[in-house]
């Protein structure tokens, strides 16, 4: 009689893992930043991640953390990531590709970064685009997701799309790289603990890319 092979993969929610990769890069996130309406009850929609990271950003005085790449770059603005979070291919949802909806007006007034007299004019960079630059602030659109989307490339060259194997590699790589100061967690999520776990059973990125299975039972 052959016997059960447990199985060791580590199931993690697309957004929870998403959200440790913007939060191991100094970003402040909100999850599932809901966008009210002027009237009625119904929200207009969500945006998956919302997250926040300024440019002085360093963690740690001796030996600071080393950010992923695309973040260290931006030395002196304010970087404001509004992320789409995919199970699969990278996409937009349609809140964020149609100007009529005026969603993006909505968001931007919610966060207060930039001035209110400077919203439309953002708004549509960001609908035309996908970002929106000023000397001390980025605004940008990022996808999140299994596989690059070429279709979504050609139109918006300048919008991150970050796969699941270039997030997991970062996490992994943060927390062996950085193991004592990590160590202590107990106020951590149970996705955060999970993939602490999960890390340190592996030898290899690649044995870690392999356990951590995204999985969401929604997926728009």
């Amino acid at each position: 009689m052959e016997e059960d092979v447990p199985d060791l993969k580590e199931n993690i929610d697309p957004e929870s893992l998403a959200y440790w990769f913007f939060r191991l890069n100094g970003f402040l996130t909100i999850i599932n930043f809901v966008v009210h309406p002027d009237i009625g009850t119904r929200q207009r929609t969500d945006v998956d991640i919302l997250a926040c990271r300024f440019p002085h950003r360093k963690e740690l005085l001796i030996n600071p953390m080393k950010d992923y790449d695309i973040f260290e770059k931006e030395k002196e603005k304010i970087y404001v990531a509004i992320a789409e979070v995919k199970t699969q291919r990278c996409k937009l949802n349609g809140p964020w590709t149609k100007p009529h909806s005026q969603n993006m007006q909505r968001v931007l007034r919610a966060i207060g970064v930039i001035p209110v007299s400077q919203i439309d004019h953002a708004a549509f960079q960001i609908y035309e685009n996908g970002y929106y630059e000023i000397s001390d602030t980025l605004i940008t659109l990022i996808c999140v997701g299994s596989q690059k989307n070429k279709d979504l490339l050609r139109k918006y060259p300048r919008v991150p799309q970050l796969t699941w194997d270039i997030v997991l590699a970062f996490i992994y790589e943060r927390f062996k790289a950085y193991a004592a100061q990590k160590a202590s967690h107990p106020q951590w999520d149970e996705s955060g603990k999970k993939l602490w776990d999960a890390a340190f059973r592996c030898t290899t990125i690649e044995e870690f890319t392999e356990m951590i299975n995204v999985t969401s039972i929604i997926d728009y």
